[in-house]
């Protein structure tokens, strides 16, 4: 066994709404808000094309995703050669490890990120670097001042899981002029069709720009799609050989793929659905206990509390499954009905 395994964690889902049930004594419906799902679900399309899809299930998936890469191609601008598809982010992440880090390199992050860029880090035997986060935010200043000749390839969430706050355009690029470009850089957007900052940068439109930057996103958060795993990166071409180098041989599902596609096509049904997570987000920042909030571009929002276990305590108590962090607790925004729920939780907690 890989000996760096030994202080590796398993991932941690949380209690299924059972176990929660018969733990916590709540006999009503649990409003599931901890991952960051689409709590209005895909377009309705989806279930239709997946229904008559049920045949020739006996066949392996195309393992290039060809159809899914055009799609995207076409929507993005960006030549399908320049697209990865893989079975979720997580695969891709994975896959972007096993290809770039090196047993002597470093992989840079932030503390409070998206934990699965330290998770293969460990897994590949590099060494991990972290910078704290400023106010919530990706500290690009002190990142920058963190490369070494041993820098590998930097991490970046935007917006950043779990706190929801961005990174500007202007301070992305001027942090992108500092890095090397033999050292690989991700911008990981998989809440980009959150976003509606002005200042916020659209990674694809830098790819032309900076040869060493990968472009993430997925269709887990705002399509709907999380039981689906389709996640994707847009990069150079000579990235893309090499992660086909290390991925599973056929690593999106048939129907997942033709779930993806049938949920890109439809425009307005993501539309519709960001702005009525804009809108609940907002009637929730409206709220006295707002202060307590890190902004948020996202579907999810950061309650900064010293006390994380006695806030998701008090959700539990009201129906909701969040998600407890070193810094506060995290909590999807939902439905009307879901976002009852945290406002009468966060009422009852900071008495607000």
């Amino acid at each position: 066994m890989k000996p760096q395994l030994k202080s590796l964690q398993v991932y941690s889902a949380g209690l299924s709404d059972e176990a929660l049930k018969r733990k916590t004594g709540y006999e009503g419906e649990f409003s599931r808000l901890a991952s960051n799902e689409n709590p209005i679900g895909p377009t309705p399309k989806v279930n239709e094309v997946l229904a008559a899809s049920l045949t020739g299930l006996n066949y392996y998936p195309d393992p290039e995703a060809n159809a899914l890469k055009e799609k995207l191609s076409t929507f993005y601008d960006v030549p399908a050669e320049q697209i990865f598809v893989g079975a979720g982010l997580d695969e891709v992440i994975m896959s972007i490890s096993r290809a770039v880090l090196v047993p002597d390199g470093d992989v840079l992050t932030s503390e409070g990120t998206f934990v699965q860029y330290a998770t293969h880090a460990l897994i590949e035997g590099t060494h991990l670097k972290t910078v704290p986060l400023n106010e919530g935010c990706f500290d690009l200043d002190a990142m920058a001042e963190a490369i070494t000749d041993n820098t590998n390839i930097i991490w970046i969430c935007n917006p950043n899981n779990p706190t929801g706050t961005h990174v500007s355009e202007t301070e992305l690029r001027a942090f992108l002029n500092k890095v090397p470009h033999s050292i690989t850089v991700v911008l990981d957007e998989a809440y980009f069709e959150f976003v509606d900052a002005e200042d916020y940068p659209d990674g694809v439109k830098l790819l032309k720009e900076y040869p060493n930057l990968i472009i993430l996103r997925t269709f887990s958060k705002a399509y709907g799609l999380a039981a689906m795993r389709v996640g994707y990166a847009m990069t150079s071409k000579e990235y893309v050989s090499e992660f086909n180098k290390v991925k599973l041989p056929f690593n999106v599902t048939t129907l997942s793929l033709l779930a993806a596609i049938t949920a890109l096509e439809d425009q307005v049904h993501l539309k519709s659905y960001v702005a009525f997570n804009k809108a609940q987000r907002e009637r929730l920042f409206a709220k006295p206990y707002s202060k307590h909030f890190l902004p948020s571009q996202t579907n999810f929002i950061l309650i900064k509390t010293d006390q994380p276990q006695a806030l998701f305590d008090t959700f539990i108590q009201h129906g909701v499954i969040s998600r407890p962090m070193p810094i506060g607790v995290r909590v999807t925004i939902g439905q009307e009905e879901d976002n009852k729920k945290i406002d009468a939780a966060l009422t009852a907690f900071f008495g607000e």
